[in-house]
């Protein structure tokens, strides 16, 4: 299958949209304890740009170094901002979709229903440096001081893997993301960082 054509066919259908609504839920974990959790259930009007959305969070601040409510607060409004960059900015963000692009992988299912995948493992060294910053926050501004985002800040051997959920009418069912990866702190031991994402539209 042409991944350009499916994603071109995805694209086309999400723009004609008229509304979107899902659910957002997301939680990250540092040695197999909850350090942060978020469910946001939303509905937006393409039209009018309008948006209704319930958002319930969970922090253990105790774990989280230079954290509490001021930084949460804070993390909050920076899900809602974007950043550029000049041309470098721009060159690197289109080798990370180039490379993306190449290492995308696709299956078809019964019923003419496709989940495309990527996995960090198939991308270049660089590819993955990009994107460890585009989670850390640190490539966009410093954002590495937001509670758990820092934790992910100095993960090793990061772990990714993406799929997108298909229907046969190329509608995203469903979008989910698992992170992996070990982190050694100041006093030289070693921790296991998970981090899961899961965006569900309804159509």
């Amino acid at each position: 299958m042409n991944k350009i054509k499916l994603l071109y066919d995805v694209v086309m259908a999400m723009r004609n949209k008229d509304a979107l609504q899902g659910v957002l839920t997301a939680e990250a974990q540092k040695d197999r304890v909850n350090i942060f959790t978020i469910r946001n259930e939303f509905e937006k009007n393409l039209l009018t740009r309008q948006t209704k959305a319930k958002i319930s969070t969970e922090m253990d601040y105790s774990t989280l170094p230079c954290c509490g409510e001021s930084r949460h607060r804070e993390f909050i409004n920076h899900m809602h901002k974007g950043h550029c960059g000049g041309l470098k900015g721009m060159l690197a963000r289109l080798a990370l979709a180039l490379a993306i692009l190449n290492a995308l992988q696709v299956e078809e299912q019964e019923g003419k229903a496709v989940i495309m995948s990527l996995n960090a493992d198939d991308l270049p060294e660089d590819a993955k440096d990009l994107i460890r910053d585009k989670i850390s926050g640190a490539g966009s501004g410093g954002h590495c001081g937001h509670g758990f985002l820092k934790e992910f800040c100095t993960v090793d051997k990061l772990a990714l893997l993406l799929k997108m959920f298909i229907n046969k009418r190329s509608e995203v069912e469903k979008i989910l993301i698992t992170l992996g990866g070990s982190q050694v702190d100041g006093q030289n031991e070693q921790h296991d960082l998970k981090a899961r994402a899961e965006l569900s539209f309804s159509w």
